[in-house]
C-alpha cells in the first residue's frame, strides 16, 4: 500500500493539516497516513526518520527544513495554511515552486502564482480543508453565550486579528485597547502571539489556531490582513478590516529571511515595494492589481462607529464580501477534504496532477 506522512511544527501548521489528515485515514483504503511532529533539534527527529514515508505533506516549510538535516529525501506536497494571499512571502520561496504538487486553497492564489512563476505546472486547486467542519458545524448560540459568559440577545463581536504584536505596537492584538468598551466582544489572537492574551483581555480557543465555533457564533468579524476574514466571509458574516500603519508579513515589511530562499530576484522586490501605498491601497495584493477587500474598513480608533454602521447595514457589501470569499477559497462547500485527498491519492498512484471539479 502507498504511504505518505503529514509533518508539522506549529499549532497553525497542525490545525491546517488535520482535517485532512482525519478524513484520509477513516475514508482513504488507498493509502496509508501517519502525522509527525516534527521537532527543533536534528538529534530529536531521528525516531522520525526511521519511520517518515518518502512523500510527505508540509503547510510550512520549517518541518521540510528539519528532515532534511537528518538527511532525508524525498517529495512533499504543499498545502496552504491560510486564505490570505496578502502576504509577501507566498510563493517567494524556492521550496513552493520545488513541492511536487502544491493546492492553491483559491483562484487569487493561482492567479498570484502565474504572476511569479508563470511556468509552475506543479499546482492544482483544493481548497483549503479546515473549512470543512466550518461549513458543516452546528453551533448552539445560546450554550456558546452561556459557556463565554456572553449577552445571548446581543451581537455577538469578534476580534481575531493577524500575528505582529510582539515586535510592532500598532499591529495584531495590541489593537485590542480600542475595544475595550465594546459589548459582547470576544477577543482571540493569532496563535504566534498567544503569550499576549491575558494582558489584551483575550482568550485562547479550545482548540489551538482553530476558532471555527467563534467564527459561526459571531455576528461580526473584526481583523486584518488574517486569513480569518476570508473564513468570516465564507459563511457570509459582516467583516471590519482594520486599517493600520503597517501589516507584518505585508509590504513594505522587511523579510527576515536569507535571501538565498528567495524565488524571486531582489529588483522585483523592490519594485513591488516601491508600489505599495498603504494609504491608498492598504488591501492591495503582492503581485496583483487586485485589492483584498471585503466591505467595511475602519482605523482601530473608530472602531465603535464602524461596529455601529455594520449592525445597521450587515448587507451593505454582500456581494463583494462573497466574491473575495469565492476567490479566496475554492468550492467551501464542506467537501474540501475529500477532493484534495482523491488527488493526492491520484498523484501518489500515477504521477499525474489531477484537477478534480467535483
Amino acid at each position: 500500500m502507498n504511504r505518505i506522512d503529514f509533518v508539522w511544527t506549529s499549532d497553525k501548521e497542525y490545525a491546517s493539516l488535520i482535517p485532512l489528515f482525519k478524513y484520509m485515514k477513516k475514508f482513504n483504503k488507498s493509502i496509508n497516513v501517519n502525522i509527525f511532529k516534527v521537532k527543533k533539534f536534528f538529534f530529536q527527529n531521528y525516531q522520525i526518520k526511521k519511520n517518515i514515508s518518502d512523500n510527505i505533506i508540509i503547510s510550512h516549510d520549517r518541518p521540510l527544513k528539519r528532515l532534511k538535516k537528518i538527511n532525508w529525501k524525498g517529495r512533499y506536497i504543499y498545502i496552504e495554511h491560510g486564505l490570505s494571499p496578502m502576504k509577501f512571502w507566498t510563493y517567494k520561496y524556492k521550496f513552493f515552486h520545488d513541492s511536487s504538487l502544491l493546492f492553491y486553497p483559491g483562484e487569487v492564489f493561482e492567479r498570484k502564482m502565474e504572476k511569479i512563476n508563470p511556468k509552475f505546472k506543479n499546482g492544482l486547486i483544493g481548497g483549503y480543508p479546515k473549512i470543512d467542519e466550518l461549513v458543516n458545524q452546528k453551533s448552539n448560540r445560546e450554550k456558546f453565550c452561556k459557556d463565554h459568559n456572553l449577552d445571548f440577545k446581543k451581537p455577538i463581536i469578534l476580534f481575531a486579528p493577524s500575528y505582529g504584536s510582539k515586535k510592532i505596537k500598532n499591529t495584531g492584538i495590541n489593537n485590542a485597547k480600542y475595544m475595550k468598551n465594546i459589548n459582547n466582544l470576544i477577543t482571540i489572537p493569532h496563535p504566534a502571539d498567544y503569550n499576549k492574551a491575558k494582558q489584551n483581555g483575550a482568550i485562547l480557543p479550545g482548540r489551538k489556531a482553530n476558532i471555527n465555533l467563534y467564527i459561526n457564533n459571531a455576528d461580526i468579524v473584526i481583523s486584518d490582513v488574517s486569513s480569518i476574514v476570508a473564513e468570516a466571509a465564507i459563511v457570509n458574516k459582516p467583516t471590519i478590516q482594520l486599517i493600520l500603519p503597517i501589516y507584518p508579513g505585508c509590504f513594505p515589511d522587511k523579510d527576515k529571511r536569507n535571501d538565498k530562499d528567495s524565488f524571486i530576484n531582489q529588483d522585483r522586490i523592490n519594485s513591488e515595494i516601491n508600489q505599495t501605498d498603504l494609504i491608498n491601497r492598504p488591501f492591495k495584493i503582492p503581485y496583483l492589481d487586485e485589492d483584498w477587500i471585503f466591505g467595511y474598513l475602519s482605523t482601530p480608533e473608530n472602531i465603535e462607529k464602524t461596529i455601529d454602521l455594520v449592525l445597521k447595514n450587515k448587507n451593505k457589501y454582500y456581494k463583494q464580501r462573497e466574491y473575495w470569499a469565492d476567490q479566496s477559497c475554492w468550492k467551501a462547500d464542506g467537501n474540501s477534504c475529500r477532493r484534495i485527498s482523491q488527488m493526492i491519492s491520484h498523484f501518489i498512484e500515477t504521477g499525474e496532477r489531477k484537477q478534480i471539479i467535483e
